[in-house]
């Protein structure tokens, strides 16, 4: 990034409504307790456009910028934490099958079905054989946010016989009687991220894209697709968190001014140590997002201008996202124990804030211990992940 230099700043996207929001917000309770996302919000977020955010727009996609889609995911994820993450999973599947299967097999499909929600996995868990006219999959997938609310799932596979594995993805259409509910969590329970389970199913060679090692099977224009793989999928992570975050900050605000804690004269937001908590987890949350767009904006630039991301870039923008993801978890954690017995009872959001904030941390692209990667990197270590 050039020297003094400030990253530009992106809304959320037009297409993404003060109504649907709402709508969101008011669904929350009832995806938590169901375990599953709401079909009609995601109907709606498809006709929107807005489940193929990350897609280039030749292709049939709208072809945001990569920080509008994370303030998109912010957005919705403030309103209700689980609908936000499967808003930013299913778009981040989408954003896989436009880069793996052909551009005039994915120019076709939005074409035919521009509302398409896509739900999936990009982790290997199949096996794809070949056979006359396509591929016969059978796998097991963990980890499918939305995939009961999704209308075509993309997953991966490694193709049976290949040294170094192929990677094949294939497209197929959602099938709730191949989902095995296993989705019993604390955090982000509302995201339906439940098994797949695909036994002997044909996919036809057009809905089927085979790369080397996860390369890119074809040249691509689109910045985007110039970062490298395990670039391409923490920081939309960061938006998830950060949406909690503003979210517990603004929760805890509104508890401050109504509660007098018990023998106390003057209500929670009179006293030193609510000072304190807001504070540090307003700066928290803010710094961590400053970091990403930093880290977004240099690898963006490089991108942009046809340039390889050098491992110390990767290394920092890897580490932006963990940190940032792990200074949202602080942050909640702060309020939480300012908040007193109070968060506590389920009639206060703070306590779920927490499993949910906490819960991002579980994705291994954002885990707490991918510093110590990145440190590893910037000191001239092997990284010792194949992701980096």
């Amino acid at each position: 990034m050039a020297e003094n230099s400030s990253p530009q700043r992106f809304g959320a996207p037009s297409e993404l409504s003060d109504e649907t929001l709402e709508r969101v917000r008011a669904c929350g309770e009832r995806c938590d307790a169901d375990r599953n996302p709401d079909r009609e919000i995601f109907a709606d977020l498809g006709r929107e456009g807005l489940m193929k955010l990350l897609v280039p727009a030749e292709l049939g996609g709208l072809g945001r910028h990569p920080a509008e889609f994370i303030e998109f995911t912010r957005r919705v994820t403030y309103e209700h934490p689980s609908t936000g993450w499967v808003a930013m999973t299913c778009n981040e599947e989408a954003e896989i099958f436009a880069a793996y299967l052909e551009a005039s097999t994915v120019a076709g499909f939005y074409g035919e079905h521009p509302d398409a929600v896509i739900a999936g996995s990009g982790v290997p868990r199949g096996i794809a054989r070949a056979t006359d006219g396509g591929w016969l999959v059978n796998g097991r997938w963990t980890f499918v946010s939305g995939c009961s609310v999704a209308d075509w799932w993309v997953v991966a596979n490694i193709v049976e016989g290949t040294r170094p594995k192929d990677i094949c993805h294939v497209l197929v259409p959602a099938d709730p009687s191949l989902i095995d509910d296993t989705w019993h969590t604390l955090g982000l329970r509302g995201t339906g991220s439940h098994d797949v389970v695909l036994s002997d199913c044909f996919v036809p060679a057009d809905r089927a894209g085979v790369a080397e090692n996860f390369s890119l099977p074809k040249p691509n224009e689109h910045p985007f697709y110039r970062l490298p793989s395990g670039l391409r999928f923490p920081f939309p992570k960061t938006g998830v968190a950060s949406g909690i975050a503003d979210r517990a900050i603004d929760e805890f605000t509104t508890l401050a001014t109504a509660k007098t804690p018990l023998f106390a004269r003057t209500e929670l937001a009179a006293r030193p140590d609510a000072h304190a908590a807001i504070a540090r987890a307003t700066a928290l949350a803010g710094a961590g997002r400053s970091f990403v767009a930093d880290q977004l904006d240099e690898i963006w630039q490089t991108a942009s201008a046809h340039g390889e991301v050098t491992p110390a870039q990767h290394a920092r923008a890897r580490l932006a996202c963990s940190w940032s993801v792990q200074n949202c978890i602080a942050a909640v954690e702060t309020l939480v124990d300012a908040a007193g017995s109070t968060a506590n009872f389920t009639a206060s959001p703070l306590g779920a804030l927490l499993n949910d904030v906490r819960a991002v941390a579980g994705h291994f692209m954002v885990g707490g211990y991918q510093m110590d990667t990145a440190g590893r990197v910037l000191l001239g270590q092997d990284s010792g992940d194949r992701n980096f």
